[in-house]
């Protein structure tokens, strides 16, 4: 039997070759371009005709054939095209260039990535968003993800006090205490400095995968959603030049938005305040805390020091004072940024090539600061045969941050205080002057008798006083082998490198209120002699800090593509592995006594001894040592699949899998590995031989569902504690943060996805769309623990941190777009609309005893609630106020009550009113493009409704002792009746802490959030060498942007800007700019 096989494998071979040498082969190689714009055609099929021999088309739109005979026909199709035939000769025509013309009833092609693979979106069952560089190119930020808001369904930007809680989310948020955040990919690889490194003029699209079959791929990074960034190449055939030049000019921002208490009411409180004696214990403190200029003139008169002329006569110019006015004036700048670029990119027989070059320099609107960031790219492809080639790009970028001493609107007078708002920044005169910080001004001025450094404080001269510089240089290295077996399989090896630097250095020099204060702090006085001495030695101080993250990624991959029985089967399909090392260090050091201009320092400092505070001599403190050094190491090992069957061009079913292990969570969970995957399917309805609606060229039914997953730090396998170190002693402290845990895993997120993508005749209709559910399981969240076992945080909660959290979620969204008018005046028109709900689901700890343990919303005030999502408002129900007497009134047990002790101790979660979600759940935008000849228009109107916010108010606890409160001074009760105008309690003395809490937790003062804005106006001029064939240039593009428009319409009624509750609101931009190419 052994010997048969042999011998009939013999002759099978035998024939084989005697075939080969009596026929001959010819190598046929070419690439399939767009007859519209010359963009490469991926997914393209192209095959011989009347035969099963094909291929499709990879990343740059290249196919390789091997024919038989000659001459011969391919035909080559692709969705969205009309099809092509061509008849090929000679194998001398080699690479043979074949442009196929899109087809005006189906959708322009979109090519997606994966960051592992880039699919042809109507070949893909999952739900990828596209943003082309015609998009990107709208908006003029330096800043990358300023280019992609409002332009894709189901990506959430959350601005002004909202970003409080997420920057931004890919279809809501799916973990509750770790990172919600979006991974970002940049050439294919995860991207791990900072985002606003990245330079937008360098980028030709950006993916967003929503759902499990689109971002799954990554696995246990992909549960926030994934954005994968595309930078350019060169595609051109003719070497290309393009240079570029914008610049954008801001309005200073509107401090007035900032609702504050008038200088006249504040003067009229303190007058009051004083009167009632409240200041007594303050004015006879051996600490000397500060008190207004007021307050000092009220004491002055009191003594018998000024008689009360002199005191009304320097009091009246107080209430002309405004301190944001002088804030606005002299802290303030309008803005102003430039950005320069250039690029010379092309593409021959044997490699393509893009480099660039780009400067961007800020000026931002507070004085004093300044950005300059320098990015240097290169990327080249080479051929070295039909079967190898070899990529290798490198980028560099430079940024380099200033910043003084300028607080801007957080201006306050330390201690605790705001700053007064009578406060002046400068004389009549216009010059600069100095404002009370820290202690009284009266003591500053006069204690020590000259010893003393001046202790003054000049807001507007001490910003030159402090130089803040930040320098990061981040260099990414990334190489490529991609070498085609055959036909229908390719090998590539990929490997990066990225290495990014961040050195911070703070110097506050000799002449900065900063060191003064320090200095003057810690001066010791010989009681014998008078002689000073200077723990804190005479000079500047420098702050050094530094970070460096270090990276290496390598992947090894194969990529799959066959066709059969004229493309009737066809196969896309990938598998790899993946290795990551990833090391992040960081340090800081404070030198003393620093002299830039000798590079001397301090080096025997006293870190030891308590030394007694010149201000305060009760009080003893050493002076700071404040060193820290930090290391992190995480590693990465994944292998990954991904395939796709399409039969006869409609029915799709694609399916992925990957499994993740890391050092993450101890050896053994590191062992087990997280397999995680997704299956999807598609039905192209539209082709169909029984859709007979010509009305409607395509329909594409889709359904996907798969795990991903997502990272957090807060436990270990290991027990984890944090070490103190201790001023006095070598001995250190250690606090056990968290205990053993070896059953940790990756969270989870499980999605379904069902979608429909349509296309009306004539693109008057065409668009998406999907609706969507998630399951996060294996949340890391907190978990109560034995009281006995000694485990605490710093405020003695017992509790530890595993896998024990689980939310759900679900949304739609929603892309239409219509070609209302497709002549020679077009109007297009895109609405977005998303929906995205989350709730808790699971979670281990009691609910507490008190409701106002869920008042505060933030990252930094996570406190679940089962059944509501992660960032929730509550508050306590009103009952209004009291006619009488203005007091707030809760409730208690049910009743009417003003015992704010009672309702606060005793008011329940179940008894506080749930006012919804921190976050919109609805919101999306309009855009509408005009284009007539050579100019095109564009505008975009933004919404988010379902989402509220608390309005700021008078706290009179606050407003007595910190000097500032709210402009709701003014609208407070005073008389019987005004309860039926306003909510604002009355003025009671002594404050009520308990009164005010209730008052700013209850819900007189939530806000519902809902918007409209427009967002930005775009106006453009383009010309180009087929207009005119006299031009010295190819393309001349002259546009201008505005943004930061303004608000349409508010829900709230009053007349507050959600995106800017309480804080300065960002002034108009507007942007002009200029693209040449050659």
């Amino acid at each position: 039997m052994k010997k048969l096989i042999l011998f009939i494998i013999g002759t099978v071979c035998a024939l084989t070759s005697l075939y080969a040498q009596s026929t001959s082969v010819h190598a046929i190689s070419g690439i399939i371009l767009s007859a519209q714009d010359g963009t490469p055609l991926i997914g393209a099929t192209v095959k011989v005709k009347n035969t099963n021999i094909g291929t499709i088309t990879d990343a740059e739109g290249k196919f390789n054939l091997e024919l038989i005979t000659l001459p011969d026909t391919l035909i080559i199709s692709r969705i969205g095209f009309h099809q092509e035939q061509t008849v090929i000769k000679s194998a001398a025509e080699n690479p043979i260039i074949i442009k196929l013309d899109p087809s005006n009833t189906q959708l322009q092609e979109v090519t997606v990535s994966t960051g592992y693979q880039q699919i042809p979106k109507e070949r893909a069952t999952g739900s990828f968003d596209f943003i082309n560089n015609q998009l990107l190119t709208r908006n003029t930020s330096p800043d990358i993800l300023d280019h992609i808001e409002n332009l894709t369904p189901g990506l959430l930007f959350n601005h002004g006090n909202a970003s409080n809680t997420d920057k931004f989310l890919i279809r809501g948020r799916s973990t509750i205490f770790a990172n919600a955040q979006p991974l970002i990919v940049l050439n294919n690889f995860p991207y791990d400095g900072n985002i606003n490194n990245i330079n937008p003029d360098d980028i030709e699209s950006i993916t967003i995968l929503k759902d499990a079959a689109a971002a799954s791929i990554w696995g246990a990074r992909a549960g926030n959603g994934v954005i994968v960034i595309t930078t350019k190449k060169g595609t051109t055939v003719k070497p290309r030049v393009e240079f570029n030049s914008t610049v954008t000019l801001s309005q200073k921002p509107d401090l007035y938005n900032i609702h504050t208490i008038s200088s006249s009411d504040y003067i009229d409180l303190e007058k009051y305040l004083f009167s009632k004696g409240y200041y007594k214990y303050v004015l006879a403190s051996g600490s000397h805390p500060p008190v207004t200029p007021l307050v000092e003139l009220l004491n002055e008169e009191a003594k018998g020091l000024i008689p009360k002329e002199q005191a009304d006569a320097e009091i009246a110019p107080f209430k002309k004072n405004n301190a944001l006015r002088d804030i606005e004036q002299y802290l303030y700048r309008k803005s102003l940024v430039q950005q320069y670029g250039m690029n010379v990119s092309g593409n021959t027989s044997k490699m393509n090539y893009y480099m660039s070059a780009g400067w961007a320099r800020s000026f931002p609107s507070l004085v004093g600061t300044q950005s300059d960031r320098i990015t240097l790219r290169t990327q080249s492809n080479f051929k070295i045969s039909e079967k190898l080639q070899i990529e290798a790009g490198i980028n560099y970028v430079q940024n380099i941050s200033k910043n003084g001493n300028n607080p801007g609107y957080n201006l306050n007078s330390g201690a605790g205080k705001g700053l007064y708002p009578y406060a002046g920044l400068v004389d009549q005169k216009g010059d600069p002057v100095s404002i009370v910080e820290n202690y009284r001004k009266t003591w500053a001025d006069t204690v020590g008798g000259g010893s003393l450094l001046n202790w003054d404080y000049n807001p507007i001269q001490d910003i030159n006083n402090e130089n803040n510089t930040i320098k990061t240089g981040d260099y990414v290295i990334n190489t490529g082998i991609n070498y085609r077996i055959n036909n229908w399989l390719q090998a590539k090896i990929k490997y990066q490198y990225e290495n990014q630097q961040v050195t911070g250095n703070d110097f506050h020099n000799a002449e900065s209120y900063f060191t003064r204060n320090l200095i003057n702090q810690f001066t010791q006085v010989d009681p014998a002699t008078g002689f000073l001495t200077y723990p804190v030695p005479l000079g500047g101080i420098m702050d050094e800090s530094t970070t460096e993250i270090t990276s290496h990624q390598g992947r090894i991959q194969l990529n799959y593509n066959q066709s059969w029985h004229n493309s009737m089967h066809q196969v896309a399909a990938i598998a790899g592995w993946e290795i990551k090392g990833i090391t992040t260090t960081g340090s800081h050091n404070r030198l003393y006594g620093y002299d830039p201009s000798q590079s001397t320092v301090q080096t025997d400092m006293d870190y030891v001894t308590f030394f007694s505070l010149y201000n305060n001599p009760v009080l003893k403190s050493p002076v700071t040592n404040w060193q820290y050094i930090s290391k992190l190491t995480d590693r990465y090992i994944s292998y990954y699949t991904n395939a796709s069957y399409t039969y006869h061009n409609r029915y799709i079913i694609s399916a992925s899998g990957r499994i993740d292990e890391a050092n993450l969570f101890g050896v053994k969970a590191n062992q087990k590995g997280v397999p995680l995957w997704s299956v999807g399917t598609a039905w192209i309805l539209s082709d169909e031989h029984f859709f007979h609606f010509h009305w409607l060229p395509l329909l594409k039914l889709r359904v996907t569902y798969g795990h991903s997953g997502n990272i957090s730090r807060l436990a270990s396998a290991y027990a984890t504690a944090t070490l103190f170190g201790a001023n006095t002693t070598p001995a250190e402290d250690a606090m056990i943060t968290n205990p053993p845990n070896k059953n940790l895993t990756w969270e989870q997120v499980a999605m379904t996805n069902i979608a429909i993508d349509f296309v009306i005749k004539n693109k008057i209709l065409y668009g998406s769309v999907a609706y969507y559910q998630k399951k996060a399981t294996n949340l890391m969240g907190q978990a109560p623990v034995d009281p006995t076992l000694g485990l605490s945080d710093n405020s003695g909660n017992n509790f530890y941190y595993g896998n024990v959290a689980g939310m759900n979620g679900n949304g739609v969204d929603i892309e239409l777009n219509s070609h209302i008018l497709d002549k020679r005046f077009k109007w297009y028109s895109t609405f977005i609309f998303s929906y995205a709900a989350s709730k808790v689901t699971q979670y281990n700890m009691p609910v507490s005893n008190v409701g106002s343990a869920y008042l505060n919303v933030g990252i930094n005030y996570i406190n679940p609630v089962k059944g509501k999502p992660v960032f929730a408002y509550y508050s306590y129900p009103w009952a209004g106020l009291d006619p009488s007497t203005g007091d707030p009134q809760g409730y208690v047990d049910g009743k009417i009550s003003k015992d704010y002790s009672q309702i606060i101790s005793s008011t329940s979660l179940q008894n506080m009113v749930y006012n919804g979600p921190a976050e919109p759940e609805y919101f999306g935008a309009i855009r509408n493009d005009f284009s007539w000849r050579n100019f095109s228009l564009s505008f975009n109107i933004s919404y988010k409704f379902g989402y509220y916010f608390r309005r700021p108010s008078v706290n009179y606890s606050s407003l007595f002792s910190s000097w500032t409160g709210s402009s709701d001074y003014a609208k407070r009760w005073q008389n019987p009746g005004d309860e039926k105008r306003t909510n604002v309690p009355s003025l009671v003395y002594p404050a009520n802490p308990n009164r005010d809490a209730f008052y700013q937790y209850s819900e007189a003062l939530m806000d519902n959030a809902g918007n409209i804005r427009l967002e930005d106006i775009s106006l453009g001029y383009e010309i180009n060498r087929t207009d005119s064939k006299k031009l010295p240039f190819g393309q001349l593009r002259i546009y201008m942007y505005a943004s930061n428009l303004g608000i349409l319409w508010m829900a709230n009624k009053d007349n507050i800007d959600p995106y800017y509750v309480n804080i300065p609101k960002d002034g108009e931009s507007l942007s002009l700019g200029i693209t040449i190419s050659f």
